[in-house]
């Protein structure tokens, strides 16, 4: 069986988990080392929390829960995904909920959400056995139905998945690789996700004109850039984070590692910078796997072309890739549907990205092994085609 390892932050790597979990699940073995720099949002706010109240850091919950749900094999699946993305919607205190409170909390409006998703999905019947769902819930979360967090934060605009966690984070002896093993027992999850570290990992950008921008969410999201970003480090606060041992043994016992696409620095390469990362895959003989960007990212890698973006990984990487996918699909997009493709907030107002016959020639040089073809998905102007994508890797994985 077939060693996979994949690399990025969670929500776009979840889709991929899914494609390949739901296509070759039964051919592959994956582990998904997932970036732990998110800073933003109510993400945040709830680490802020914890530093301010309990002078905890709590390494962010938000891409782990999603790579979960894509690995989940529970029946109860669905649901699962619902209740743990449901968000609270009322301002009492955190510390006003036990975790059997947070799930009473959540079903009062779950159940309007489940018929929905029934209609959307067009079935005529769905109906789980809620008392089966209950035994399974009671006999793997009875012992932990009692425990609190003991924080004044409001609830309002948290997610129960991140609630969750957190309260089991504080709970289990502020051991974060406990909690994940119970998820991973909870959603009955065979394959691995592993946060790349499980200490303070803040990251900040360099630009070209030597000014500085701190913290992810403004690189990606919120800064306005006067240069290109030369380099990617992390912040003095995080100088001693260190690659968790269960990423450094994934790396080094994988035949392939898969470097999925989107935000150069703050997804990708902000995985590589932590400590000692480099080194494993240094070490190992997988053999490393980039899919393509099919655009740019308004400022974060403003007029970047194919061939900077492996020049740029590579870099990260200390190593040299084995095989770049990329689509060779050129789509005529009428006013309207450029201004669609335009616009859209993953894009802002950038253009495909495709690569030129001397960036090929440079990359050959390098004997990094080309496939070129249609990879995207028929109803999209610019994301990945799941079918597409794991062809591709299917005829790398088993050549």
């Amino acid at each position: 069986m077939k060693k996979i390892t994949t690399i990025w932050w969670g929500n776009g790597q979840s889709n991929l988990l899914d494609w390949l979990f739901t296509i070759l699940g039964d051919k592959i073995k994956i582990s998904s080392i997932v970036s732990m720099s998110d800073d933003g949002r109510t993400t945040w706010e709830l680490m802020r929390a914890f530093e301010d109240e309990l002078w905890l850091h709590l390494p962010p919950p938000w891409d782990l829960r999603r790579c979960l749900f894509s690995l989940s094999s529970s029946d109860y699946r669905e649901y699962f995904k619902l209740i743990f993305e449901y968000t609270f919607l009322n301002e009492e205190k955190i510390s006003h909920f036990s975790i059997l409170g947070l799930f009473k909390q959540a079903n009062k409006e779950l159940l309007f959400f489940w018929k929905a998703w029934i209609y959307k999905n067009e079935l005529e019947e769905f109906e789980f056995d809620r008392w089966n769902l209950y035994s399974l819930l009671n006999s793997k979360l009875n012992e932990y139905f009692k425990f609190i967090l003991p924080l004044k934060s409001s609830i309002n605009w948290h997610k129960f998945w991140n609630i969750l966690m957190a309260n089991l984070y504080y709970n289990l002896w502020k051991d974060y690789d406990k909690m994940i093993d119970f998820m991973h027992n909870l959603l009955e999850v065979t394959w691995e996700v592993i946060p790349v570290t499980t200490k303070k990992a803040y990251i900040r950008a360099i630009l070209w004109n030597w000014e500085i921008i701190e913290s992810q969410d403004r690189i990606s999201n919120v800064a306005n850039y006067n240069s290109w970003i030369a380099d990617l480090e992390l912040m003095e606060c995080s100088m001693d984070a260190t690659h968790n041992n269960r990423a450094h043994k994934a790396i080094i016992e994988s035949d392939y590692i898969v470097i999925w696409p989107w935000d150069l620095f703050t997804s990708i390469i902000s995985n590589f910078i932590i400590g000692w990362v480099q080194d494993s895959i240094k070490q190992t003989n997988a053999k490393i796997i980039y899919i393509w960007n099919s655009t740019n990212k308004w400022w974060e890698t403003t007029g970047l072309t194919q061939l900077d973006f492996v020049n740029k990984i590579e870099r990260f990487l200390w190593r040299r890739l084995d095989y770049f996918v990329i689509n060779n699909k050129k789509l005529n997009l009428d006013n309207e549907q450029l201004a669609q493709f335009k616009n859209d907030i993953s894009v802002k107002w950038w253009d495909y990205l495709f690569l030129s016959l001397w960036e090929k020639k440079e990359l050959e040089r390098r004997k990094i092994t080309i496939l070129e073809s249609n990879l995207l998905w028929d109803n999209s102007f610019y994301k990945h085609s799941k079918e597409k994508i794991v062809s591709e890797l299917s005829a790398i994985f088993f050549a």
